[in-house]
């Protein structure tokens, strides 16, 4: 997932085989306690979700193991191309619970753990589920940050082994839209919000469906903590038997800045793009140093998310509005900029910028995606240049800096 790689490390074979060397003795285990572990978001970029793992402690065999269906090979043959193309596969590994609690602990996030209110008929049914899907030949799965993640994944097998089915409350704000929950996550992280607001489309603008919003860790810790298992005669028993604090969170929250922020560098660039038009005007002048500067930028922004909405099998990307101004075609206006700049020639297709620019305006007020308040700087930026070049075409052609009229 673009931005939304979660915090996992691989585990060694040898940590594997152990694991599954422990469960000949499954149908003996009767002492199986098993727990959901979320993990606090970290101030690196991949981490700032969170992350959610299993904790199996076995008390027959004396074995205490995490499950964690958060594990990619970065290795692995064209990652990087395959990640952006949304065809990643991650997979479930195993590990020693001390192992992830000094890993943690290195990092200072917080761990909290939930222990689920499971009879040792359906732990060991968990257990069984678990083991299975850590066999070689079941450990991948095709990795879909929305609706297939790590998170829900261990969601979703808790559920297979329940003798019923669970109910959740539904804690979260239901109005609340994917974008929205993001934007919470990321408050103090306003360049990660925009570049994710500038990949996906309208798919996360919609109110976001209950079992959906469970994507985030922190969202399924809190339904899990106000959910009721309907056991399959009737009984109604909480989701949770227990919670505990297994690492205190010592990050401590990261500060809110302005300066640097992209609210702030695009109100700057805004206010440069018009002082420079003013200048312009009054000397009766073209430049374009800055156009050239900022179709580039467009261009090689439009590079990715092009790529995203044509090739990727990521959620929303496909359905991102800002592909119609973010594309590779503003690469080649660039050029031309230069050309007409210095063979003397009238910009034509300035016309055609702007009228593209002042109509994209009108679609980001109308269309379904909710665009970041910087994008909009963004795109008045261009408009306030697009129009600076439709000016001087139409009075005259650029040559040496001089305007001949025509």
């Amino acid at each position: 997932m673009i931005f939304f790689v979660l915090a996992c490390l691989p585990i060694s074979a040898q940590e594997n085989v152990a694991v599954e060397d422990s469960t000949t003795v499954i149908p003996q285990l009767d002492s199986i306690e098993i727990s959901i572990l979320t993990c606090t978001p970290g101030k690196d970029m991949y981490a700032k979700f969170g992350h959610t793992a299993l904790r199996v402690r076995d008390y027959t065999v004396h074995r205490d193991v995490v499950f964690n269906y958060g594990c990619f090979d970065y290795n692995a043959t064209n990652f990087v191309l395959k990640f952006l193309l949304g065809q990643t596969d991650y997979l479930l590994d195993a590990e020693e619970f001390d192992f992830l609690k000094y890993r943690y602990g290195m990092l200072g996030n917080g761990v909290s753990e939930q222990m689920v209110n499971l009879s040792q008929e359906e732990a060991n049914r968990l257990l069984a589920l678990l083991l299975e899907n850590l066999r070689p030949e079941n450990q991948e799965y095709r990795y879909n940050w929305l609706y297939d993640n790590c998170t829900e994944r261990a969601r979703d097998v808790i559920e297979k082994a329940v003798d019923g089915k669970i109910e959740y409350a539904g804690v979260v704000d239901e109005e609340m839209t994917v974008r929205d929950m993001l934007h919470k996550c990321l408050e103090k992280s306003p360049w990660v919000a925009f570049g994710i607001d500038m990949i996906l489309g309208d798919e996360i603008d919609s109110k976001a469906d209950k079992r959906v919003m469970m994507f985030l860790p922190d969202v399924f810790r809190m339904e899990s903590d106000s959910a009721y298992i309907v056991k399959s005669n009737g009984e109604r028993v909480e989701y949770v038997a227990g919670r505990a604090t297994v690492l205190e969170d010592t990050n401590g929250p990261d500060e809110a800045y302005v300066l640097g922020s992209p609210l702030f560098v695009f109100s700057l660039l805004l206010l440069c793009a018009i002082g420079l038009s003013l200048k312009e005007f009054k000397k009766n002048r073209y430049t374009a140093w800055l156009d050239v500067t900022l179709h580039t930028i467009q261009g090689i922004a439009g590079l990715l998310v092009a790529f995203l909405f044509f090739l990727s099998e990521h959620p929303a990307v496909d359905s991102n509005w800002l592909v119609i101004l973010f594309n590779p075609l503003p690469l080649f206006y660039a050029g031309w900029l230069l050309y007409c700049q210095k063979q003397g020639k009238r910009n034509l297709l300035s016309y055609v910028n702007l009228a593209a620019t002042a109509g994209f305006l009108v679609v980001m007020a109308v269309c379904p995606q909710s665009f970041n308040i910087a994008m909009w700087l963004v795109v008045l930026t261009l408009l306030v240049r697009a129009m600076s070049q439709a000016h001087f075409t139409y009075h005259g052609t650029n040559h040496n800096n001089r305007i001949i009229q025509r």
